[in-house]
């Protein structure tokens, strides 16, 4: 089971207003909650840490700030806990209950912004005037889930351009070869005019690259997850090459909105619509802008030791928690603010 949680109110559901089984009413859109099955009253929610990474060894028992040591695996303070997020309307969506015994991993990592694929190219006096051709060697093309779903390309096109990337250049051998004539200009400058009308008057060209001109040098960015590509630039008439430099590696980073989105959309995908334990008759949409998000994931094992089922299928939990919020961390990054990725390994 792969369950996605989104968090868009402040704080936690840290009390419940009821009792019994209507305490979950409590929970409004986007607000999350970590309920403990320990409490005498058949349970409660907490804002608390769910584990703890120190102990204390210090001989003066009334001084809890010296003498703690830090341990390599963290003990739960919870012998069960589910993790719960409101909806507008009918039930909340909840893990099934993960016992202490069965964590395997909570992985904790703060936003952090993809950098897209950017190679430079700057144009010599020699190609002034001369016939040109632009040579892209795309190497990777995007493999996410979000380019793959209909009306998603506000997402996956990271310049925010909304194109789709062009089908016609997914490839199987890693290293699809695209060309692009121009003519040079009367200097650099004009050379580099040339290259940009033409990229952004290619309707191929346009909706793979974001196109910028530095005046004497022209920078290709690509516009969607995961491409990385080459550039040759050759001089037809002088029968010379001119290799692309590098200007920024592609790198995911994490929560950002076609990450989310994706994890949304890929959530409903595996969970159908059947189970009202688990899923909302009618799903909202939490990712619907260029907002950003903290993330957290919970891996737990789940009760497959069963017939041919031994023990090797795990389910999580993904907290996507609104970035300018960082009250998640309370439970489960130990209270530490969320400023750098932490995993914790059970």
């Amino acid at each position: 089971m792969r369950q996605v949680f989104f968090k868009t109110t402040s704080a936690l559901q840290a009390a419940a207003g009821t009792a019994g089984d209507a305490r979950f009413t409590d929970l409004v859109s986007g607000e999350l909650g970590f309920w403990s099955l320990d409490a005498a009253t058949g349970g409660d929610w907490f804002a608390s840490q769910l584990f703890q990474t120190t102990v204390d060894t210090d001989a003066e028992a009334d001084d809890s700030t010296t003498g703690l040591t830090t341990i390599a695996t963290p003990i739960m303070l919870k012998r069960s806990f589910q993790v719960v997020q409101g909806f507008p309307s009918s039930n909340p969506i909840a893990s099934p209950i993960i016992s202490a015994q069965n964590m395997v991993r909570v992985k904790c990592d703060p936003q952090a912004d993809s950098t897209r694929h950017e190679v430079r190219i700057t144009p010599a006096a020699a190609d002034n005037s001369d016939p040109l051709n632009i040579k892209v060697i795309i190497r990777n093309t995007p493999t996410d889930y979000i380019n793959y779903v209909n009306n998603a390309s506000n997402f996956s096109d990271l310049s925010g351009g909304g194109y789709d990337f062009p089908l016609g250049q997914y490839n199987t051998t890693n290293h699809k070869v695209i060309n692009l004539a121009v003519t040079g200009g009367a200097n650099e400058e004009g050379t580099c005019d040339n290259v940009v009308a033409a990229i952004q008057g290619n309707t191929t060209w346009n909706a793979l690259f974001e196109v910028d001109d530095n005046v004497t040098s022209f920078d290709l960015k690509a516009r969607h997850v995961g491409v990385v590509f080459d550039v040759i630039f050759e001089n037809l008439d002088g029968n010379t090459q001119q290799q692309g430099v590098l200007q920024a590696g592609w790198a995911p980073g994490v929560g950002n909105p076609w990450q989310a989105r994706q994890d949304e959309l890929k959530a409903r995908e595996y969970a159908g619509n059947f189970n009202r334990m688990y899923f909302p008759e009618t799903y909202t949409d939490f990712v619907t802008d260029s907002s950003e998000w903290k993330r957290y994931e919970v891996t737990y094992r789940t009760d497959g030791d069963r017939d041919v089922v031994k023990g090797s299928q795990f389910g999580s939990c993904i907290i996507y928690e609104a970035n300018a919020d960082d009250v998640v961390k309370n439970v489960l990054n130990a209270g530490v603010a969320l400023t750098a990725s932490t995993e914790y390994l059970f």
